[in-house]
C-alpha cells in the first residue's frame, strides 16, 4: 500500500520560507500539507491538498482543542494512508505529536532556530515528552545540535541537513562590473542591518557609484529604508533571484539577537553562491558551515562594520577577486540542489554514497513507496565531509529505526515500514 507524507507547519507559508515549499514539491509520492493557521501567499506557494486546521477547532473549547485536534488529525491519517508525519518547524509540534503516539506513526521533526531559542524561552515545556520520542529531530547546521540536544532531543537521533536550494531558479551568470551590493533578508536585529548601516558609509566614500539595494520585510522596516529609500518590501523569489543576478556581492551582516537568536544556515548565501555571487558574511552561528572563506566568500567577524566595509570595498574594487569568488560558488553549493537530492532520495545500496546530505524525508519518504528498501536495510556507505566548509563535522552515514510510541511494537512496525536513514551534511 502506498503511504502518504503528512507535512505539518504553524502558518503555511511565510514568504521567507520557499525552501520549505521546495522540498515539499520535489518529493516522491503522495504528500498532505496540515497548516494549524490558515494558510497565506498561496499564490507563491500552492499546494493540494493543503488542509487548515485551525478552523476545525474554533468552534471547541480551548481546554478541548488539543484532543480534537488529535481526534480530526488520527482519522486524517487513517483515510489518508499516512506514514510519517514531517512537522517542519517546532511551533506547535505538540498538535501532531499525539496523532503520532496514538497512531504509531513516526514523527520528524525540523528546528530552524528561533523555535529553539526565542519562542521556547516562554515556553520551557514545549518539547517535552516530543523530542525524546521523535524518530528524528534535523537541524541545518552543526551550531545548532547541542541547543537540539539540550531541548531533549536524544544525541543519537539528531541529523544535521541543510534546507536544498532551487538551481534552476537560481543559476550562474558572470558577476556584474556595477558596484551593486545586494541584501536580501528580514527586517530583524539578528540580520545586523544596523550593522551595514555602520559600514556603508565607509563603503560609499571609498567606491564611486556604490549603490545597497534592500529587499525584505519585518519591524526594522525603517532602519532598511534609511539604507534604500527604495527598499523593496516582501518580494517574491523572482524579484529575490534577479535582484542577485544584478548584484556585484551579496551581503549578509547577521549577528546574534539580545534573544540569543542566531543564524542557523542563511539560505541567501547558498542561492548567491548557485548564482556565482561574491559572499560578504559574518563568522556568525551556522553561517561558516555554508560558505567557503576566501573561495566564495569573505568572512568577517560578526558586529564590526569595519571589518564589514573593508570586506565589501575588496569585492566590489577587485574585479578579479569578485569573479574568482562567483565562479568557485555554484560547484561548492551544488550538493545542495532540491532535484539532486530528490534523485538520491532512490537509495543505491552498497554503492559510496555521494557527499551532500539526503533529506531525512526524502529518504523515508522513499522506503514508505518500495517496501524492498525497509526489508534490505542499508549498508554501510562513506561519506567524507567538506573541508572547504568551516565548522562541518563527522559527515558518515547514519541508520536509524525508532518507533514514535516508544514501545517495542512501535520500533519494529518503524524499522518495517520506513528504515528512516539520514546522510548527515
Amino acid at each position: 500500500m502506498t503511504q502518504s507524507v503528512l507535512h505539518f507547519h504553524h502558518r503555511w507559508l511565510p514568504a521567507s520560507e520557499p525552501f520549505v515549499y521546495d522540498l515539499i514539491r520535489h518529493l516522491p509520492g503522495p504528500s498532505i500539507v496540515v497548516s494549524d493557521a490558515e494558510p497565506e501567499n498561496l499564490d507563491r506557494f500552492p499546494f493540494d491538498p493543503l488542509i487548515p486546521l485551525r478552523p476545525r477547532l474554533d468552534r471547541v473549547p480551548e481546554r478541548a482543542r488539543q484532543r480534537a485536534a488529535t481526534a480530526w488529525l488520527s482519522w486524517l491519517c487513517r483515510q489518508r494512508g499516512v506514514g510519517l508525519i514531517h512537522a517542519h518547524h517546532g511551533y506547535e509540534v505538540v498538535r501532531v505529536a499525539g496523532t503520532a503516539r496514538r497512531r504509531g506513526i513516526p514523527l520528524v521533526v525540523s528546528l530552524h532556530g528561533h523555535d529553539a531559542y526565542g519562542w521556547v524561552e516562554s515556553r520551557p515545556d514545549a518539547y517535552r515528552g516530543i523530542l525524546d520520542a521523535a524518530a528524528a529531530v534535523i537541524v541545518p547546521s552543526q551550531f545548532l545540535v547541542p541547543r537540539a540536544v539540550a531541548l531533549g532531543a536524544p544525541p543519537g537521533r539528531v541529523h544535521v541537513i541543510g534546507s536544498g536550494i532551487d538551481t534552476t531558479r537560481f543559476d550562474p551568470s558572470p558577476v556584474p562590473l556595477a558596484p551593486e551590493v545586494v541584501f536580501v533578508g528580514r527586517f530583524v536585529e539578528k540580520k545586523g542591518l544596523d550593522v551595514l548601516a555602520a559600514a556603508w558609509p565607509a563603503v560609499a566614500a571609498a567606491v564611486p557609484g556604490a549603490h545597497l539595494r534592500i529587499l525584505g520585510y519585518g519591524p526594522l522596516e525603517a532602519v532598511a529604508r534609511g539604507l534604500d529609500p527604495d527598499v523593496l518590501v516582501g518580494p517574491d523569489q523572482r524579484q529575490v533571484r534577479d535582484a542577485i543576478r544584478g548584484a556585484r556581492a551579496i551581503v549578509s551582516p547577521s549577528r546574534t539577537a539580545t534573544d540569543d537568536v542566531a543564524e542557523t544556515l542563511l539560505m541567501v548565501n547558498l542561492e548567491a553562491q548557485a548564482s556565482g555571487r561574491p559572499v560578504v558574511t559574518t563568522d556568525h552561528g551556522g553561517i561558516p558551515e555554508y560558505v567557503r572563506d576566501g573561495e566564495t566568500a569573505l568572512v568577517v567577524p560578526e558586529g564590526d562594520p569595519a571589518a564589514l566595509a573593508g570586506a565589501l570595498i575588496r569585492v566590489l574594487s577587485d574585479d578579479a577577486l569578485a569573479a574568482a569568488l562567483g565562479d568557485r560558488g555554484p560547484a561548492a553549493v551544488a550538493r545542495f540542489d532540491v532535484a539532486a537530492r530528490q534523485h538520491q532520495g532512490c537509495v543505491t545500496f552498497d554503492v559510496t554514497m555521494p557527499r551532500h546530505a539526503l533529506t531525512a524525508v526524502v529518504t523515508t519518504h522513499q522506503t514508505l513507496h518500495d517496501p524492498s528498501l525497509a526489508k534490505t536495510g542499508i549498508s554501510s556507505c562513506a561519506s567524507t565531509p567538506d573541508p572547504g566548509f568551516r565548522g562541518t563535522h563527522d559527515a558518515g552515514f547514519r541508520s536509524s529505526a525508532y518507533g514514535s510510541s516508544g514501545s517495542t511494537r512501535g520500533s519494529r512496525r518503524c524499522s518495517r515500514d520506513c528504515a528512516l536513514s539520514i546522510h548527515r551534511a
